[in-house]
């Protein structure tokens, strides 16, 4: 679970001496209005709200939001963390409007912090059908983290004064104005001297300063007209699938925002607890001793010893001082914890400099789009192009990941889609990851079932017996034919030598040969001799480890599942292979998934048992090498094909050729890693049984 936290810059603040240069303080009655200009649903805006909200200490607090929405929108912060959307209905003609209320938006964060502080808020604005969506563009939010906040609201004020006005823009004012003097001239708020904050949009704060202005202090304020169909607000819980896409800010950035602010004296509520660790699942079932019994209860462990740094997990560091903060500083932390999800999945690794470069075509591509920071399309665009599509899923899955859900909310919870709020929605497909389904970024289409308690899937397990998944077995031996194919083709080409024309044509005329020495005027012709024997077993070695009792023995390998698996019908061979624990990452119900360090290929079937424990091979130094020599042992052709980053040690090519054999080696950087990739991950699967249902849990 991500654990990241919002770092904003101390620039975003603003002192009620920059409001009043601002032009954004007027007095009425004796008691100072101040306006705070925002952007709905801005991370940066909601933090600027609550340090000026601290700075200011104000006796009352008035938002944009419509008096309807008091109820339910206090209902739905007491509730914060969680999440909540409030919908606002009308007659049969008109259509719903919904307010997410979220953690990461200044007007929310204005009436919580009212609200934990004791703070009276009143709710100003009023309520308008189809107010427009579409206004001029302003500076992207995020300059404010290197500007400043002061900095920020002087370029956009001066901007917002050239907009075009909107006819609804002075109903929605003098109602804001109205309520903030009922605010004032209120005596039971009793104020004592303190001044009172008005939250709204960067459009309106000017406007509704000028129009308190206006107004005699002496004389209670106009009513305003009321406009529209009277509504009602309503309070809904939002779905895990729906906080995907409805919210203003990413569910990441909102839980970053919610823990820099800490927990509400309101509902405190501890964050999501960590899933229990996937090595206690696996105790319900050992595959040597065939132990069946239950997993035991978790006894007090001793004080951690620190493990060595892992490079591709990413922890937060306070004290570190050229860590990055603000926005940006979030969007580092979400590719890095994608990559170290991506390397846990797959095994892959970014090449060095890939976020850094990734970002950097993020910012730019945003910046074609007069946005100096990426969102989200553009975040996925970038991080399928500097990796892949299981890469970018993964910033997908985190960037849309809320931590605190509930399965029973207090509330009736609504499914609501992205297009319900929006009407222009970009879309991207990632196949590798969809079992080649159209499947949108901002939505989540009937998503896979989950389990209904901890450790229910890997109880599946408890029957002692397994099997493969037939689709990747096939692929396997598929590639393990075309590595066949490919060392009989690299035989023929060693055995090949061009020579002059004389009297025969031989095997052929060699026209790159007669080409290079056109000058001679000679035709070369090949002469290709006869390769005496074929490929037999085929060894992929991915990552080499030492075997336990080795002195470089690791004290926690990697790589600790030795298996040898025997073929199911003429088809399939047998393999042998060492790989991650496949029940330490239980992925559906009986499904367990793991990364390959290194296999053999033998056929035919049925005839390669027990590798592991066969007293043969005991002087083996490492894995890869016991599965060569395994190899050696056990193919009836004269050639082994070994792939593997490091060419075998002289000692095991002199057994080879001891035994008649000989090892053809080719470097793992010669063969496509987009190949290799898709073979190195493989499932286990409890039974027979599971194989019917396997394709809901397994990506091709």
């Amino acid at each position: 679970m991500s654990q990241a936290v919002y770092r904003p810059p101390d620039c975003l603040s603003l002192t009620p001496a920059e409001l009043e240069a601002l032009g954004l303080r007027r007095e009425h009655g004796g008691v100072a209005i101040y306006a705070l200009p925002v952007l709905h649903g801005r991370l940066e805006f909601a933090w600027l709200t609550r340090q000026v909200i601290t700075a200011l200490k104000p006796g009352a607090i008035a938002v944009e939001l419509p008096e309807t929405y008091e109820r339910p929108v206090t209902r739905a912060i007491e509730r914060l963390p969680l999440l909540s959307v409030v919908q606002s209905v009308g007659d049969r003609s008109s259509r719903p409007i919904y307010l997410p209320v979220e953690p990461a938006d200044a007007l929310i964060e204005a009436v919580r912090l009212g609200l934990e502080r004791h703070i009276p808020v009143c709710f100003a604005d009023t309520e308008v059908e189809r107010y427009p969506r579409v206004r001029e563009r302003l500076p992207d939010p995020a300059a404010a983290e290197r500007l400043g906040a002061r900095a920020y609201l002087e370029t956009a004020l001066e901007l917002v004064k050239r907009h075009v006005r909107l006819e609804l823009d002075e109903a929605r004012e003098a109602s804001m104005a109205y309520q903030t003097l009922r605010v004032v001239q209120d005596p039971e708020q009793r104020l004592r001297d303190r001044p009172v904050l008005l939250v709204c949009g960067l459009h309106h704060a000017h406007a509704v300063l000028e129009t308190i202005a206006t107004w005699r202090e002496d004389q209670p304020p106009p009513t305003p007209i009321r406009k529209g169909i009277p509504r009602r607000a309503i309070l809904h819980h939002v779905s895990e699938s729906s906080s995907r896409e409805i919210l203003s800010e990413l569910p990441f950035f909102n839980a970053a925002y919610e823990r820099a602010r800490g927990p509400s004296p309101l509902n405190a509520r501890e964050p999501a607890p960590e899933p229990a660790p996937r090595s206690r699942l696996a105790t319900i079932v050992d595959l040597f001793s065939r132990r069946r019994d239950a997993p035991p209860e978790p006894e007090p462990e001793p004080a951690p010893t620190p493990a060595p740094a892992d490079p591709y997990r990413w922890t937060p560091d306070e004290d570190d001082p050229e860590a990055v903060t603000g926005r940006v500083g979030l969007l580092v932390a979400l590719c890095k914890e994608a990559r170290a999800r991506y390397h846990k999945a797959t095994g892959n690794e970014l090449r060095p400099g890939a976020i850094h470069g990734l970002l950097r075509y993020a910012c730019r591509y945003a910046l074609t789009e007069d946005a100096l920071t990426p969102d989200l399309y553009q975040l996925a665009i970038a991080a399928r192009g500097f990796a892949d599509d299981n890469y970018a899923h993964d910033v997908w899955e985190l960037a849309t990941t809320y931590p605190w859900q509930s399965s029973r909310p207090d509330v009736a919870p609504i499914e609501l889609g992205l297009r319900d709020l929006h009407e222009h929605v970009r879309t991207i497909r990632f196949r590798p990851l969809t079992m080649q389904r159209r499947r949108r970024l901002m939505k989540l289409v009937r998503p896979r079932p989950r389990e209904r308690r901890k450790g229910e899937w890997a109880e599946r397990f408890r029957g002692g017996g397994i099997c493969s998944y037939p689709p990747e077995d096939l692929a396997l031996e598929h590639y393990g034919a075309y590595l066949r194919k490919r060392t009989v083709r690299v035989l023929s080409s060693e055995q090949t030598r061009s020579v002059p024309f004389t009297s025969s044509l031989l095997d052929g005329v060699d026209l790159r040969e007669t080409i290079r020495n056109w000058h001679e005027g000679t035709i070369y012709v090949r002469m290709q001799q006869l390769v005496r024997g074929q490929p037999g077993d085929v060894v992929v070695i991915f990552e080499d480890e030492a075997l336990p009792g080795h002195e470089q023995a690791p004290a926690q390998p990697a790589y600790s599942w030795h298996m040898t698996w025997q073929g199911e019908h003429d088809e399939e061979g047998d393999m042998a292979l060492y790989a991650t624990n496949p029940f330490e990452q239980i992925v559906g119900p009986g499904i367990g998934r793991a990364l390959y360090g290194g296999f053999v290929l033998h056929r035919p079937p049925g005839t390669m048992f027990s590798v592991w424990e066969d007293p043969f091979y005991r002087n083996a130094r490492s894995k890869a090498e016991l599965l060569l020599l395994a190899a050696l042992d056990h193919t009836s052709e004269r050639f082994v094909v070994y792939v593997a980053p490091d060419p075998p040690r002289q000692g095991v090519r002199q057994l080879a050729r001891r035994l008649g054999k000989k090892i053809i080696y080719t470097p793992l950087g010669q063969l496509s890693p987009v190949a290799l990739r898709r073979v190195r991950i493989f499932h286990v699967l409890s039974d027979h049984d599971v194989r019917k249902q396997a394709r809901q849990y397994i990506e091709p």
